[in-house]
């Protein structure tokens, strides 16, 4: 039960290597060519609180051929700012466009 050190742990895991960028390069990658693809990116609340998927979107640019879905559980303050989780402070860098609110 050493939560310091378990969160540490999951930071690691999710900063370090670019392992979650790798993962959804490849699955762009696997759906290059299919005119019927779309990929759904759900569960980024569990990226709280070692990473915000703008970061990762932001090194995607250029790279999506599917379009995708972000869900992300979040406050839309306007039209491309948004607050993640409700309770951070608004974030007008994400270059994607937004639905919902």
């Amino acid at each position: 039960m050493d939560w310091p050190r378990t969160n540490k742990a999951l930071a690691d895991i999710v900063t370090s290597g670019g392992g979650l960028l790798r993962a959804l390069e490849d699955a762009l990658r696997a759906l290059e060519g299919n005119s019927n693809a779309l990929l759904l990116v759900t569960d980024l609340e569990a990226l709280h609180p070692f990473l915000r998927i703008g970061a990762i979107e932001s090194q995607l640019q250029g790279k999506f051929n599917a379009p995708t879905v972000f869900f992300y559980p979040g406050t839309r303050t306007g039209k491309t700012r948004l607050k993640f989780m409700g309770f951070y402070p608004e974030d007008g860098n994400y270059r994607s466009v937004h639905v919902g609110g």
